[in-house]
Protein backbone atom coordinates (compact mmCIF):
# COMPACT_ATOMS: atom_id res chain seq x y z
CA UNK A 1 0.00 0.00 0.00
CA UNK A 2 2.49 2.42 0.81
CA UNK A 3 4.38 1.78 -2.74
CA UNK A 4 1.36 2.71 -4.16
CA UNK A 5 0.97 5.80 -2.10
CA UNK A 6 4.20 7.07 -3.08
CA UNK A 7 4.03 6.29 -6.69
CA UNK A 8 0.86 7.77 -6.90
CA UNK A 9 1.68 11.13 -5.31
CA UNK A 10 4.65 11.50 -6.77
CA UNK A 11 3.71 10.93 -10.33
CA UNK A 12 0.57 13.68 -9.54
CA UNK A 13 2.17 16.57 -7.75
CA UNK A 14 3.32 19.86 -9.45
CA UNK A 15 5.72 22.10 -7.91
CA UNK A 16 3.73 25.23 -6.79
CA UNK A 17 5.81 26.81 -3.85
CA UNK A 18 9.33 28.50 -3.68
CA UNK A 19 11.50 28.37 -0.91
CA UNK A 20 14.30 29.91 0.37
CA UNK A 21 16.60 32.79 -1.09
CA UNK A 22 17.06 34.44 -3.78
CA UNK A 23 16.99 31.66 -6.12
CA UNK A 24 14.80 32.64 -9.04
CA UNK A 25 12.83 29.84 -11.18
CA UNK A 26 13.69 30.71 -15.19
CA UNK A 27 12.08 29.34 -17.74
CA UNK A 28 14.47 26.71 -19.50
CA UNK A 29 14.91 28.51 -22.89
CA UNK A 30 15.68 32.00 -21.09
CA UNK A 31 18.19 29.90 -17.69
CA UNK A 32 21.49 31.05 -17.83
CA UNK A 33 24.39 27.92 -17.99
CA UNK A 34 24.70 27.49 -14.23
CA UNK A 35 28.41 28.26 -12.73
CA UNK A 36 30.65 25.87 -11.70
CA UNK A 37 30.57 26.22 -8.33
CA UNK A 38 29.95 27.74 -4.76
CA UNK A 39 32.35 29.77 -3.25
CA UNK A 40 31.93 31.32 0.23
CA UNK A 41 32.18 34.62 -0.60
CA UNK A 42 29.19 34.05 -2.73
CA UNK A 43 27.33 32.18 -0.61
CA UNK A 44 28.03 35.21 1.59
CA UNK A 45 26.58 37.42 -0.63
CA UNK A 46 23.87 35.47 -1.23
CA UNK A 47 23.02 35.14 2.58
CA UNK A 48 22.89 39.14 2.47
CA UNK A 49 20.19 39.14 0.15
CA UNK A 50 17.90 35.91 0.82
CA UNK A 51 14.80 37.10 3.17
CA UNK A 52 15.54 35.95 6.51
CA UNK A 53 19.15 34.52 5.58
CA UNK A 54 20.83 37.28 8.73
CA UNK A 55 20.80 34.59 11.21
CA UNK A 56 22.22 31.96 9.14
CA UNK A 57 24.97 35.06 7.54
CA UNK A 58 26.01 35.14 10.98
CA UNK A 59 26.14 31.87 12.35
CA UNK A 60 28.14 31.11 8.86
CA UNK A 61 30.44 33.95 9.77
CA UNK A 62 31.79 32.92 13.12
CA UNK A 63 32.94 29.42 11.87
CA UNK A 64 36.89 29.68 11.11
CA UNK A 65 38.30 29.24 7.85
CA UNK A 66 38.56 25.97 6.62
CA UNK A 67 35.09 25.31 8.40
CA UNK A 68 33.59 27.49 5.97
CA UNK A 69 34.81 26.17 2.96
CA UNK A 70 33.71 22.22 4.31
CA UNK A 71 30.30 23.80 4.69
CA UNK A 72 30.00 25.39 0.98
CA UNK A 73 31.10 22.19 0.20
CA UNK A 74 28.75 19.98 1.87
CA UNK A 75 26.32 22.36 0.59
CA UNK A 76 27.01 21.56 -2.94
CA UNK A 77 27.56 17.84 -2.89
CA UNK A 78 24.60 16.24 -4.20
CA UNK A 79 25.14 12.85 -2.00
CA UNK A 80 25.11 14.54 0.95
CA UNK A 81 21.62 16.29 0.07
CA UNK A 82 20.24 12.84 -1.26
CA UNK A 83 21.47 11.51 1.76
CA UNK A 84 19.31 13.78 3.82
CA UNK A 85 16.09 11.48 5.46
CA UNK A 86 14.94 10.18 8.91
CA UNK A 87 11.84 8.54 10.15
CA UNK A 88 9.99 8.62 13.22
CA UNK A 89 7.27 7.52 15.50
CA UNK A 90 5.58 8.91 18.08
CA UNK A 91 2.44 9.05 20.41
CA UNK A 92 -0.44 11.55 20.37
CA UNK A 93 -0.03 13.60 22.38
CA UNK A 94 3.12 14.32 22.84
CA UNK A 95 5.18 17.12 23.49
CA UNK A 96 8.01 18.10 20.65
CA UNK A 97 9.63 14.94 19.96
CA UNK A 98 13.50 15.05 18.22
CA UNK A 99 15.02 12.27 16.75
CA UNK A 100 18.68 12.53 15.06
CA UNK A 101 20.56 10.75 12.69
CA UNK A 102 24.45 11.68 11.71
CA UNK A 103 25.37 11.96 8.52
CA UNK A 104 28.90 12.62 9.79
CA UNK A 105 30.82 14.29 12.70
CA UNK A 106 29.48 17.83 10.45
CA UNK A 107 26.29 16.99 9.22
CA UNK A 108 22.94 15.56 10.93
CA UNK A 109 19.60 15.20 9.82
CA UNK A 110 16.70 16.06 12.65
CA UNK A 111 13.06 15.05 12.39
CA UNK A 112 10.74 16.89 14.88
CA UNK A 113 7.21 16.28 15.71
CA UNK A 114 4.69 17.71 17.56
CA UNK A 115 1.03 16.06 18.51
CA UNK A 116 -1.86 17.33 19.97
CA UNK A 117 -5.33 16.69 20.47
CA UNK A 118 -8.26 18.71 21.84
CA UNK A 119 -11.59 16.50 23.21
CA UNK A 120 -14.74 17.52 22.82
CA UNK A 121 -17.86 15.97 24.35
CA UNK A 122 -17.38 11.85 21.94
CA UNK A 123 -14.61 13.56 19.30
CA UNK A 124 -11.35 14.34 19.20
CA UNK A 125 -9.19 16.79 16.97
CA UNK A 126 -6.09 15.91 16.50
CA UNK A 127 -3.33 18.25 14.81
CA UNK A 128 0.27 16.91 13.89
CA UNK A 129 3.08 18.60 12.47
CA UNK A 130 6.85 17.03 11.56
CA UNK A 131 9.66 18.88 10.58
CA UNK A 132 12.73 17.64 8.91
CA UNK A 133 15.63 19.45 9.27
CA UNK A 134 19.67 19.44 7.58
CA UNK A 135 21.97 21.39 9.91
CA UNK A 136 26.02 21.62 9.15
CA UNK A 137 28.14 22.51 11.74
CA UNK A 138 24.76 22.95 13.78
CA UNK A 139 23.25 25.50 11.82
CA UNK A 140 20.32 24.72 10.08
CA UNK A 141 20.19 24.77 6.59
CA UNK A 142 17.13 23.18 4.93
CA UNK A 143 13.67 22.30 6.45
CA UNK A 144 10.61 20.82 5.64
CA UNK A 145 7.47 20.56 7.46
CA UNK A 146 4.21 18.85 6.91
CA UNK A 147 0.89 19.39 8.84
CA UNK A 148 -1.88 16.91 9.29
CA UNK A 149 -5.34 17.41 10.97
CA UNK A 150 -8.33 15.89 11.43
CA UNK A 151 -10.93 14.01 13.85
CA UNK A 152 -11.22 10.93 15.81
CA UNK A 153 -14.50 9.39 16.97
CA UNK A 154 -15.09 7.94 20.69
CA UNK A 155 -13.67 4.89 19.29
CA UNK A 156 -10.13 6.49 18.43
CA UNK A 157 -11.46 5.60 14.84
CA UNK A 158 -10.92 8.42 12.10
CA UNK A 159 -14.58 9.90 10.74
CA UNK A 160 -13.38 11.68 8.26
CA UNK A 161 -13.95 15.04 9.04
CA UNK A 162 -12.06 17.67 9.83
CA UNK A 163 -9.65 16.91 7.63
CA UNK A 164 -6.77 19.46 7.25
CA UNK A 165 -3.05 19.75 5.82
CA UNK A 166 0.07 21.76 4.11
CA UNK A 167 3.63 22.09 4.60
CA UNK A 168 6.08 24.90 4.61
CA UNK A 169 9.92 25.06 4.77
CA UNK A 170 13.21 26.97 4.72
CA UNK A 171 15.95 26.81 2.48
CA UNK A 172 19.25 28.44 2.78
CA UNK A 173 21.37 26.15 0.69
CA UNK A 174 22.69 28.56 -2.04
CA UNK A 175 23.37 25.39 -4.32
CA UNK A 176 19.93 24.11 -4.52
CA UNK A 177 16.57 26.09 -5.43
CA UNK A 178 13.58 23.95 -3.36
CA UNK A 179 10.39 23.96 -4.02
CA UNK A 180 7.52 21.75 -2.57
CA UNK A 181 4.15 20.47 -4.34
CA UNK A 182 0.71 20.73 -2.66
CA UNK A 183 0.30 18.26 0.28
CA UNK A 184 -2.07 15.32 -0.43
CA UNK A 185 -3.92 13.20 1.40
CA UNK A 186 -3.84 9.66 1.17
CA UNK A 187 -6.63 7.28 3.76
CA UNK A 188 -6.00 4.09 5.00
CA UNK A 189 -7.67 2.27 7.22
CA UNK A 190 -8.09 4.17 10.68
CA UNK A 191 -4.75 5.69 9.41
CA UNK A 192 -4.49 9.07 7.61
CA UNK A 193 -1.20 10.24 5.60
CA UNK A 194 -0.35 13.62 4.42
CA UNK A 195 2.43 13.50 1.53
CA UNK A 196 4.48 16.41 0.11
CA UNK A 197 7.07 16.25 -2.50
CA UNK A 198 9.92 18.22 -2.60
CA UNK A 199 12.40 18.69 -5.44
CA UNK A 200 15.53 20.17 -5.19
CA UNK A 201 16.73 22.09 -8.37
CA UNK A 202 21.30 22.22 -8.46
CA UNK A 203 22.30 25.49 -9.64
CA UNK A 204 25.83 24.74 -9.40
CA UNK A 205 27.80 22.22 -11.90
CA UNK A 206 29.48 21.36 -8.42
CA UNK A 207 25.66 20.36 -7.64
CA UNK A 208 24.98 18.14 -9.84
CA UNK A 209 22.23 18.26 -13.35
CA UNK A 210 19.65 16.03 -12.01
CA UNK A 211 16.96 17.51 -9.41
CA UNK A 212 16.44 15.19 -6.48
CA UNK A 213 13.28 14.58 -5.56
CA UNK A 214 11.97 14.07 -1.51
CA UNK A 215 8.99 12.92 -0.19
CA UNK A 216 7.78 13.42 2.91
CA UNK A 217 4.43 11.47 4.75
CA UNK A 218 3.68 11.97 8.03
CA UNK A 219 0.80 9.54 9.07
CA UNK A 220 -1.76 9.89 11.75
CA UNK A 221 -2.54 6.79 13.10
CA UNK A 222 -6.30 7.11 15.12
CA UNK A 223 -5.95 8.90 18.34
CA UNK A 224 -2.74 7.47 19.61
CA UNK A 225 0.05 7.73 17.18
CA UNK A 226 1.90 8.86 14.18
CA UNK A 227 4.58 7.81 12.06
CA UNK A 228 6.88 10.17 9.81
CA UNK A 229 9.50 9.74 7.17
CA UNK A 230 11.17 11.97 4.50
CA UNK A 231 13.35 10.45 2.16
CA UNK A 232 14.89 10.87 -1.54
CA UNK A 233 12.58 9.00 -4.00
CA UNK A 234 14.74 9.87 -6.98
CA UNK A 235 16.86 12.11 -8.88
Amino acid sequence: MRNRITATVVAAAASVALLGGSGQALAADTAPAAPSQLTVDAYKTWLKRAPGGGPTLKAFSRLPAPKQRAFVGYLQNARVFKAFGITQTGDIPSKAKTKTVRYNRDVTFTSTTVAASRTAKSTKTVSLSVTATERIFDIPVTSATTTLSYETGKDGMITGKGRKSGHKGTNFNAAFTVKAGATAFAPEANMLDAVTNWTATPRFKSAGTKPIKKLQVLTGLGDHGTATTFRTVGS
